[in-house]
């Protein structure tokens, strides 16, 4: 399959969904695109981040929605990024679009038999802007030392695991900058949050994932790939990442000016630690070729609360037992009649 990396004025953009599996997070575990960093104390759950990404050759454009639980009215959020970005309040619309666009066919599968069940001291980084979003404060770090940045996060209220740290020095030794999210209010952060937006130059499509890599739980992420053809996903040794779950022509005028033709992507990664080998390049394959896949829904089947086929097999088993006792009874009683006939 033929791999080109688009440039130029090409308009590209993706979407990426990233759960994680079994829907809670240690304090400060890993996410795709970033590393939740609540303060000490705080625990923090992880259940989706949805970022829109878009790139038009020369400056790329990340919209990310947080839904994340926490019990404290404070968390963050660390952000790689190839150059300083500077941050902005995004647009939801574009979230709504994209859920019309990508809607799945759905099959219903009928189950008779289950039930329904209820991630020192060193240099200072120097401080390049910070914003006011609202509920969220934004800083642009540009950092020269890893031991310097896990500081000054520490000091300024970022909770970062050990394991997520340890990572800081690979984005360093690229001249990556550092976008750290605070989310503040009063009560404690419960679901999601108005889209954030980030644009920063960067001469091709990534997505940030190597910080999963410490992620402790399974990890899923979902990317929706804009382009003029299919788009795909790998890793910087050229692994492809993920599976097609949806391609196709982009019929939504909100959407259009992100591309002509969307693809959307699942990657499923068990083993994070060894599975998450760096960030993601977005490239295009050179070919269109449209996809949708059916989205399996099971409706479990009950008479008086129990399975179908549960009450099914209870019933013969009843009507079983009922049967084996006139068998056992007849033959007791032609058995008996025997005996009799022999004594007369």
């Amino acid at each position: 399959m033929t791999r080109r990396v688009l440039a130029g004025s090409t308009a590209v953009a993706l979407l990426a969904v990233a759960l994680t599996a079994g829907g809670l997070a240690q304090p400060a575990s890993a996410c795709a695109c970033g590393a939740p960093a609540p303060p000490a104390g705080t625990v923090v759950s992880v259940g989706e981040e949805h970022a829109l990404i878009s790139h038009d050759g020369t400056t790329e454009r990340i919209e990310m929605v947080l839904d994340m639980l926490a019990d404290g009215a404070e968390t963050g959020l660390i952000v790689p990024t190839p150059n300083p970005a500077k941050v902005s309040v995004g647009s939801a619309s574009l979230f709504e679009a994209i859920d019309e666009l990508t809607a799945r066919d759905v099959e219903v599968v009928e189950d008779w038999w289950g039930a329904t069940g209820d991630g020192g001291g060193g240099a200072a980084p120097e401080v390049l802007s910070e914003v006011d979003l609202g509920p969220i404060t934004a800083v642009t770090l540009a950092a020269s030392d890893a031991e310097g940045l896990d500081a000054w996060l520490t000091e300024n209220g970022y909770g970062i695991d050990a394991s997520v740290s340890d990572l800081f020095a690979d984005y360093i030794d690229r001249g990556w900058s550092f976008a750290a999210f605070k989310l503040t209010g009063e009560d404690p952060l419960d679901g999601a949050l108005d889209p954030i937006r980030l644009d920063f130059r960067s001469r091709h499509i990534v997505y940030p994932l190597l910080l999963s890599q410490a992620a402790t739980t399974p990890q899923t992420v979902r990317l929706y790939l804009f382009g003029e053809d299919r788009m795909q996903a790998a890793f910087p040794d050229e692994t492809a990442v993920g599976s097609v779950v949806w391609a196709g022509p982009v019929t939504d005028s909100t959407l259009e000016p992100l591309g002509a033709y969307l693809t959307e992507i699942e990657a499923y990664f068990p083993d994070p630690a060894s599975q998450i080998t760096g960030d993601l390049t977005i490239t295009s394959t050179g070919v269109r070729e449209d996809y949708t896949s059916t989205e399996i829904r099971t409706k479990y089947v009950q008479i008086a609360g129990l399975p179908v086929g549960v009450a099914i097999v209870g019933v013969a088993s009843v009507f079983g037992f009922m049967l084996l006792i006139v068998v056992i009874g007849g033959i007791i009683h032609r058995r008996a009649e025997k005996r009799r006939r022999r004594v007369w």
